[in-house]
């Protein structure tokens, strides 16, 4: 089976991204913050091995992401308001990209991914990206609604959260408010970053 992992950045009260995602704010308004982790980390400039530890921990926290992820899916709001914002860099480094939809959409490559469009649901999505990444894992990115789905499935092996010490206050919640029954994760691990705190739990088999 192929290893399938949940890679989410969240504020201490659990938003993903604020109120008002749209074309013009990709992750809603003022919901720069809640990702800045992740883009300061990038862009710092210092090579590997220099710099404050909690700067090599947000740093490797990013590069890690890549080590052994062999395709990526993501939902169709994700993709449409952050294209923009990517361009044609390589945000999944030539990885293969299977996206969420209702709405059908031809195949096409940019920045080196070829995103392909999944009509039948999360699960369709994941076992295609499954079969994509061969031996290596599948990771599944967003938003929250295709990660609570893929939670809700029993489709997810581990889960890497990304918490920013930020209360935002309102926007997209991963985790709802309520839940049918109480799940158990087992801590893997805990680091703590510069800006943001890494968190990795391995979830059970099956949430029902």
């Amino acid at each position: 089976m192929t290893h399938v992992f949940l890679e989410m950045t969240m504020t201490v009260d659990g938003f993903t991204a604020a109120v008002g995602v749209s074309l013009e704010h990709p992750f809603g308004l003022e919901g720069e913050r809640v990702h800045a982790w992740m883009r300061d980390s990038v862009f710092t400039g210092a090579p590997p091995g220099t710099g404050d530890t909690g700067e090599e921990v947000d740093r490797d926290a990013v590069a890690k992401l890549y080590e052994s992820t062999g395709a990526f899916v993501l939902g169709r709001r994700t993709l449409d308001v952050r294209e923009a914002v990517w361009g044609d860099d390589p945000v999944f480094q030539g990885r293969p990209c299977f996206v969420v939809t209702s709405r059908p959409h031809e195949p096409y490559v940019r920045g080196g991914s070829r995103y392909e469009f999944v009509t039948g649901g999360v699960a369709e999505a994941i076992a295609r990206a499954s079969a994509a990444a061969s031996a290596a894992s599948v990771c599944v990115i967003g938003g929250a609604d295709v990660a609570r789905q893929a939670l809700a499935l029993g489709l997810v092996d581990e889960a890497l959260l990304h918490i920013v010490p930020v209360l935002l206050g309102g926007g997209d919640r991963l985790f709802p408010d309520s839940a049918p029954n109480r799940v158990e994760l087992e801590p893997v691990s805990a680091i703590q970053g510069a800006r943001a705190t890494h968190l990795r739990y391995r979830l059970p088999t099956t949430l029902g």
